[in-house]
């Protein structure tokens, strides 16, 4: 209500006998509000009455802001008034002025609170046009929801458009052999000369084998033209050997303890496709049967039989290595040991699949290194999913798969090869190379084997058809246990076995049920045989099946020997547009005192304790840069963040320091696990404005 400020009796030419006489006496004060928004309105009114009678006149003043014309009575009088941008606390601006015939008046002052109210709640109902930026998250009047959207990738190109957070989790490991799952920065194999700009392998020794695979066996000598940095500390076996008039290092991950020599020339079936039955001469470095000795087949790294390129850079491979590893086993079966004692950690259990790893995993970090602390001690289910963090964006990830498991050279018969080292100009392999330890790539053309069948494409499958072995790849049509597509006449043989398809059923892969879809792995462009194929679904976005292949030369091309599911942590970000409260022209004297922000908020429906998910608030006074009467919104604001807790919270924040005159707010909402979402109900946000001196 208005102040009666001041209440005086005056005149002009007051003699003796006017001085019993009394100004107007204010009986009562109207003011419909005293908390003003921005150029808002208060109906302010007041009563008056005069000890000798005579008739009133009303005369209303403002210093700020706008009068509408009043309307008076015989005793009252009523005016609008319009509120300015804002004030400084406790002004008042208006004052009105009742005066009798005598020519004595009183005054009274309305005081006012303009601009904000720290109380209201300024943010309307959600609707999607309140924001300027919404990035997988959804919008309904009553909440805001995170929703992953897809995602395209592929095995020869894994790099997403935004930064994501990636994780691994094993699905199904069915194989004899055992393998390490790790991956690569491409980029970084580009700044060390590896790869080309077009995605080519390199030979800059000009020796016939690209730098990438010498360097993973250390086949390069240790000097002459084609020699090149050893990578690790120094050679196990210091042997080298002549092929082709080049000199070459006999690689130690493919020679026995006592580091006898390797080198031979013998007869071998042709790997080229449809060669199988021609027996060529052909030269070979390494042996393929693996001893039990563990020193045997051995690159001396921190773990002896992965390659120490492959390995994180650590003292062992002389801080050279460009790999991060994920699993360092993928056993996940009834025995407790790995194939023949080279896998790099000890299986430790003998239970049956259940899509954890036979190891600790969380003994070691998502790069592969011992933790001086485990934070999760012993084999459990929290062991079954590697994090493996933060991926810029437009960054691309090259996945490896080491597989430690017998070279076998039967192209005809079982669609095995040894890897090829070097290839004459007719496609011929000149040198192959035998060794237990064998690395795939995600990308097909930087494999080492050879695609001895040569088909496109390399295998192809229905993904919502379970695997049977009597399933004829080559005839599927034709073979028993093959599924057809749906609306066609056209049948594949399944892809995943029972035992993975229920896997990927349980809460923990988040309840996937494969659709009868085509999945075809495309054939190469050099030759070389494929080893990865990724498999995806718009159903679930942002989750990709990786099913590897782990045989040279393909074997039977079931691409499911290793299967994990690769996730993109879902996350999600809105940020409204400038609260429509506040002016775009605001008086620039007018600055953003206090925000008040309110939320509530949930996760669900189902979080068991491993889960992880976030909802983190932000508010800015800078939401939009205006020159010249126009506003864009503010690309780089200071983002505040409000002590906010989980659920129902509010805080207040002093934002005075920044001189803003536009508010807005962001969310962002991330997840780790597709079973527990997080959702906004209901945000709340209430400001003060307050004027420059």
């Amino acid at each position: 209500m208005g102040c009666l400020l001041s209440l005086a009796a005056t005149s002009a030419h007051a003699d003796p006998a006017s001085l019993a006489l009394l100004p107007p006496r204010i009986e009562s004060t109207a003011q419909s509000a005293e908390q003003v928004p921005s150029r808002g309105t208060s109906v302010l009114g007041v009563t008056a009455s005069d000890p000798q009678g005579s008739p009133l006149t009303f005369t209303w003043t403002s210093t700020e802001g706008a009068l509408a014309p009043p309307v008076h009575g015989a005793t009252t009088s009523e005016v609008t008034w319009t509120a300015p941008d804002c004030l400084p606390p406790d002004s008042a601006p208006v004052k009105v002025a009742v005066t009798n015939a005598l020519g004595l008046t009183s005054e009274v002052a309305f005081t006012f609170n303009v601009g904000g109210d720290l109380s209201l709640d300024y943010q309307k109902p959600f609707a999607v046009s309140q924001f300027s930026e919404l990035d997988s998250v959804t919008v309904s009047p009553t909440s805001l929801q995170l929703t992953a959207k897809s995602l395209p990738l592929s095995a020869e190109r894994i790099v997403f458009e935004q930064p994501v957070s990636l994780s691994l989790q094993l699905v199904r490991k069915n194989a004899g052999a055992s393998h390490t799952l790790g991956w690569m920065y491409r980029d970084e194999l580009v700044a060390r000369g590896y790869v080309g700009p077009n995605d080519e392998l390199l030979d800059t020794n000009s020796n016939g084998i690209a730098d990438l695979h010498e360097d993973l066996y250390n086949l390069a000598p240790p000097t002459g033209p084609q020699a090149r940095p050893y990578i690790g500390m120094w050679p196990r076996c210091p042997r080298s050997f002549l092929s082709g008039s080049f000199l070459y290092s006999e690689p130690g991950l493919a020679m026995n303890a006592a580091c006898q020599a390797t080198f031979r020339r013998e007869t071998l079936a042709d790997a080229r496709p449809g060669q199988g039955n021609v027996r060529l001469l052909a030269e070979v470095v390494g042996r393929g049967l693996p001893d039990g000795n563990p020193n045997g087949f051995s690159d001396l790294g921190r773990y002896p039989r992965i390659p120490n390129l492959l390995e994180p850079a650590l003292p062992e491979n002389n801080f050279l290595g460009l790999g991060r590893l994920a699993f360092l086993i993928t056993d996940d079966d009834e025995d407790a040991v790995t194939y023949t004692n080279m896998g790099p950690v000890q299986d430790m259990r003998l239970t049956a699949p259940d899509g954890i790893p036979d190891y600790d995993v969380s003994a070691y970090t998502a790069e592969g290194v011992l933790r001086p602390q485990n934070p999760d001690p012993g084999i459990t289910p929290r062991d079954r999913k590697v994090t493996l963090g933060p991926i810029d964006a437009h960054r691309e990830v090259v996945f490896f798969l080491v597989t430690y498991f017998e070279g076998i050279h039967e192209p005809l018969d079982e669609g095995l090869t040894f890897p090829c080292l070097r290839k004459a100009a007719n496609g011929r392999c000149e040198l192959f190379l035998q060794t237990p330890v064998s690395v795939f790539f995600s990308k097909a053309s930087w494999n080492m084997d050879m695609d001895v069948r040569g088909t496109s494409p390399a295998a192809e499958f229905n993904t919502g058809c379970a695997y049977r072995d009597t399933c004829n790849r080559a005839a599927p049509n034709n073979s028993g246990g093959s599924c057809a597509l749906p609306g066609t006449t056209q049948r594949l043989c399944g892809w995943l076995d029972v035992q993975a398809l229920t896997m990927l059923r349980q809460p923990e892969y988040g309840n996937i049920f494969l659709p009868p879809e085509r999945l075809f792995v495309p054939a190469s462009s050099n030759g070389a045989m494929p080893h990865l194929v990724l498999a995806s679904s718009p159903i679930y976005p942002q989750r990709w099946l990786m099913g590897w292949e782990d045989l040279n030369g393909g074997g039977d091309r079931d691409f499911a020997n290793v299967v994990v599911q690769l996730q993109a942590d879902p996350a999600g970000v809105a940020r409204t547009a400038p609260l429509d409260a506040l002016p775009p022209d605001l008086d620039p004297r007018c600055i953003i005192s206090r925000v008040r922000m309110a939320k509530s908020d949930s996760v669900g429906p189902y979080c068991p304790s491993a889960s992880e998910t976030s909802i983190n608030y932000a508010i800015t006074p800078e939401c939009s840069i205006c020159s010249g009467g126009t506003c864009v919104p503010n690309p780089t604001p200071t983002w505040l963040h409000p002590a906010l807790t989980p659920g129902v919270s509010e805080a207040v924040m002093n934002v005075g320091v920044f001189g803003g005159r536009s508010l807005c707010w962001r969310v962002a909402l991330g997840t780790r696990d597709f079973r527990c979402q997080p959702e906004v109900i209901n945000v709340d946000i209430g400001y003060e404005l307050t004027r420059l001196p």
